[in-house]
């Protein structure tokens, strides 16, 4: 599955603020656009397993599922 994210970029300091824009909490720094940009994919990673966690306390039938994204 592929998923096109919109990637917001701002500037920090001395340094450069990477978020995504559909996932709330996914950010990341780096010295270069570049380097802040490769530093998301554990930020993503981190902030989805914190969301599988938070909705392993949810009662109720689960089904994963994959979808395409326009």
């Amino acid at each position: 599955m592929q998923m096109r994210l919109t990637i917001v970029y701002e500037e920090a300091g001395d340094l450069v603020q990477a978020s995504v824009a559909e996932l709330p909490g996914a950010i990341s720094l780096g010295k270069t656009r570049e380097e802040a940009r490769a530093n998301l994919e554990e930020a993503i990673e981190m902030v989805l397993e914190g969301n599988r966690l938070l909705a392993g306390d949810a009662a109720g039938e689960r089904e994963e599922v994959e979808f395409r994204t326009a």
